[in-house]
Formats: C-alpha cells, structure tokens, sequence
C-alpha cells in the first residue's frame, strides 16, 4: 500500500479554495495543519475502529480540500483497512510529515 507516486501537492486545488486571495490561502494552510495535526492524533488514540475510520476520513478530506495529493491518497487508502484492530499508521504519519514540512517551507 503506498501513494508514493501520487504529487506531494496540487498548488492550483488551494488556490481555486482560495479564489485568488493571497491571505484567505495563508489561513486555510494554517488551519489545515493544525486540524491535520489533531486529527492524527485523534486516529491514533482513537478507542474503536469506527472513531478511527472517521478520522482518517476527515484527513482525506481535508487534504483533497487544499491540494494536499498524496496524503490524502494515503489517509483513503488506510480507510479501507478501517477494521484492523491495529492498523499501522506509520504512512500516514509519513505522508503528514512530508506534507507539512512542504507547507512550511513553501507556503505551498
């Protein structure tokens, strides 16, 4: 399982979000990873499969919303392994890394 091939980030996705306005972007990035950053540990500590599966359904949403490609190609495909009792999360842990770090130093 792995979205390795997918793009890190589609810059065109997160300016059609933000219609062009330069500061409304700043801010979707911004609450994009702090909301990325608690919903992973959400999924990590979730008490039941179904909380889980929730969490990583709400990444992959996320990261559609701004562009954020490979992530959440890699949050989808952990969704269809929702009932294993100890699903690894280490690509997804992965693919947050990566995509934040590209955020920061971007500004994507």
């Amino acid at each position: 399982m792995s979205a390795k091939n997918a793009p890190l980030f589609d810059a065109t996705q997160l300016s059609r979000r933000a219609m062009g306005d330069e500061s409304l972007r700043t801010e979707l990035l911004s609450l994009f990873v702090t909301e990325t950053e608690r919903l992973l540990r959400q999924a990590e500590d979730a008490p039941d499969a179904i909380t889980r599966d929730d969490r990583l359904r709400a990444i992959s949403a996320l990261a559609r919303n701004v562009g954020a490609v490979r992530l959440a190609q890699t949050a989808k495909l952990l969704e269809a392994q929702f009932t294993i009792p100890e699903i690894d999360l280490a690509p997804l842990r992965e693919a947050i890394a990566e995509t934040l770090s590209y955020v920061r130093q971007t500004g994507a």
